[in-house]
């Protein structure tokens, strides 16, 4: 019995001088604990401008009125001679018109490479192709890889005299 008395007399004395300790320290309030941090001020990360594409390297100076308008189609017809020589399989994503073309170059494709970014100046507010007057452009698929692509000219109406068009060869051509 004596061990007993021994053991809850050491328990007691521990548990006194705990309580001593404790209630010796600072109390947090309530209020303290839960302390909403104020908000942290920080600078906004500058933004690194991103490098072209290499389509949107090609396409530099689309639109530019020192250059004749078939060099707009030209150089769209570079950016989609090097899409299908990059898209192995494009008839997973066929190209049957401006819209389809449009979405392939912004990533719709195959392998889902991005060659022209959405914000680019040569898509319409629609996500279309565009041409130097802000019209969409023609694209005629006259085979696999093979695009006639047309532009309505400068009165905005297609298939008349004032049309620029250039054949899937990369030649102009007048209708």
């Amino acid at each position: 019995m004596k061990a007993h008395r021994i053991i809850l007399a050491v328990a007691l004395i521990a548990f006194v001088l705990f309580m001593g300790w404790r209630l010796s320290q600072p109390r947090e309030t309530r209020t303290e604990k839960q302390a909403i941090p104020g908000p942290v001020i920080s600078q906004p990360e500058p933004e690194i401008p991103t490098p072209p594409t290499a389509a949107e390297s090609l396409l530099e100076g689309y639109g530019d009125a020192a250059t004749p308008p078939i060099e707009d189609l030209r150089k769209v017809h570079r950016v989609t001679t090097g899409y299908f020589s990059l898209i192995k399989d494009p008839s997973r994503f066929p190209i049957g018109g401006n819209a389809d073309l449009a979405a392939a170059l912004r990533g719709e494709n195959a392998n889902r490479e991005v060659f022209v970014r959405r914000d680019h100046a040569i898509f319409t507010a629609d996500g279309l192709l565009k041409d130097r007057w802000g019209k969409p452009l023609i694209v005629h698929p006259e085979g696999w890889r093979r695009l006639e692509l047309r532009s309505a000219g400068p009165d905005g109406t297609a298939y008349n005299d004032d049309d620029v068009i250039l054949d899937p060869s990369g030649v102009q051509t007048s209708k």
